[in-house]
């Protein structure tokens, strides 16, 4: 970065220092009400309505207290999970100067068609459907204008007020507030390159053409229209595997589906060494002509033989309830450098048995409402919630978990998610490729 460059970052974060303290400062009474009422629902809305003027950081912010129950109050898991599925468009002419930046002035030439209404909106990207000058039917995923100088001030921001608070308040340590600051700005980082997401989906692409599979696609990018800040990629049509009626029309075994999706997730973990780290209902589809579509490779994981080595102990625990061997798995994982040989795995095993008994309980619930055909009624946040839990509880237990890790577990939530609605009754555990 050049010295022009390094002076416009340094005035953006300026500005954004001086946004946020304008943002906080119109919201004054919301620190009166910390003081009088801090767990009231009130003070939590107006914290909502603080995060939704500073945007995409604070959102993602607010997402993972919407997601992190038994962490944070009740009013506010409660009231940030509007968080989780609202996000207010960008008005087009906004993204048209991010195009004409990315794509030069003349951007339109390439295109016959643009849609202004966004397929879809996210705090960091909008999705617009469009149609190339060739007539192929593509997406156009476009970033949030100055959203990088904005992550940086806002991260700045957020990691001396969790240092700050861990002083002041020691106890809050537990929580883990200044790791959350982290974990947030590496997400981050790789979901505002684009040019990540590319490679990440040529990569699986490639993995796909490895084992001859042609039952499952990801989108084709668009090289030339591509950037760090703009993804062109080629449309495809289809539903979430959790809309089972969709499913059964574009396959007459819902079940196969689903093997042959979690077939394909699990041999890239085995013989790729990464894998597809956001699976859910928006990001796994069946097309139309019924084959499996990956979308979204913006967070992948990759990790080491130990990991992978120690997941396939865990299912083997989990298949069979066995949580001493869940215990001894996780154990092995321990990031600290030997934290784990002052565990009472007894101890945890027993901790870890209830977390599983409520995730058992979540899937007993789905099943009920299919066979009354009622709503599924299961939310992101559930599924959030037994993450952080089994984190949770391995951090009391003096045991640090590997990101990649937690990460794995939250995908086979998801999976088993889709296995009560595709296949009731089964569990996703037992439903595990043999890879010899």
């Amino acid at each position: 970065m050049g010295l022009i460059d390094n002076v416009k970052t340094s005035v953006a974060a300026a500005g954004r220092v001086a946004e946020t303290s304008f943002v906080f400062a119109r919201h004054a009474q919301f620190f009166a009400n910390v003081v009088a009422r801090p767990t009231a629902p009130e003070t939590a809305r107006e914290l909502r309505r603080i995060f939704e003027s500073l945007g995409a950081t604070y959102i993602k912010l607010g997402q993972f207290i919407a997601s992190a129950p038994g962490l944070f109050p009740d009013a506010y898991v409660t009231e940030m999970q509007t968080l989780l599925d609202r996000t207010t468009p960008v008005e087009f002419p906004v993204l048209d100067k991010v195009l004409r930046t990315e794509l030069g002035e003349d951007y339109r030439k390439n295109f016959r068609e643009i849609e202004e209404i966004p397929l879809a909106s996210a705090s960091i990207a909008q999705v617009h459907a469009a149609v190339l000058a060739s007539g192929e039917s593509v997406v156009l995923k476009i970033q949030r204008p100055n959203i990088e100088a904005k992550m940086d001030a806002d991260l700045g921001l957020m990691a001396f007020a969790a240092r700050l608070l861990e002083i002041l308040l020691p106890d809050t340590k537990r929580v883990g507030v200044t790791d959350v600051i982290h974990e947030l700005g590496r997400s981050m980082a790789d979901e505002t390159d684009f040019l990540k997401e590319a490679k990440n989906i040529g990569e699986f692409d490639a993995f796909l053409d490895q084992i001859g599979e042609d039952e499952v696609v990801v989108p084709r990018v668009i090289k030339n229209l591509s950037t760090k800040r703009v993804l062109t990629m080629s449309r495809l049509y289809g539903a979430s595997l959790t809309d089972l009626n969709t499913v059964r029309q574009y396959s007459k075994n819902p079940r196969r589906v689903l093997e042959k999706a979690l077939e394909t997730w699990f041999q890239s973990l085995a013989i790729a060494g990464f894998f597809h780290a956001d699976v859910h209902a928006g990001n796994l589809m069946i097309l139309e002509d019924g084959r499996v579509a990956f979308l979204d490779f913006g967070i992948v994981g990759r990790f080491s033989p130990k990991i992978f080595e120690s997941l396939l102990l865990l299912m083997q625990g989990v298949g069979e309830r066995d949580y001493t061997l869940i215990a001894r798995a996780l154990i092995g994982l321990d990031a600290t450098g030997g934290g784990g040989e002052k565990v009472e795995e007894k101890k945890f095993a027993a901790e870890l048995k209830s977390i599983f008994e409520k995730m058992s309980h979540i899937g007993e619930n789905i099943e009920k409402a299919l066979s009354e055909g009622s709503d599924i009624g299961l939310s992101e946040n559930e599924l959030n919630s037994m993450v952080l839990q089994i984190a949770g509880v391995a951090r009391d237990n003096g045991l640090k978990i590997p990101r990649e890790f937690a990460l794995l577990i939250k995908q086979f939530l998801y999976f088993d998610r889709y296995a009560q609605i595709l296949a009731p009754g089964v569990s996703v555990y037992s439903m595990r490729p043999q890879l010899t």
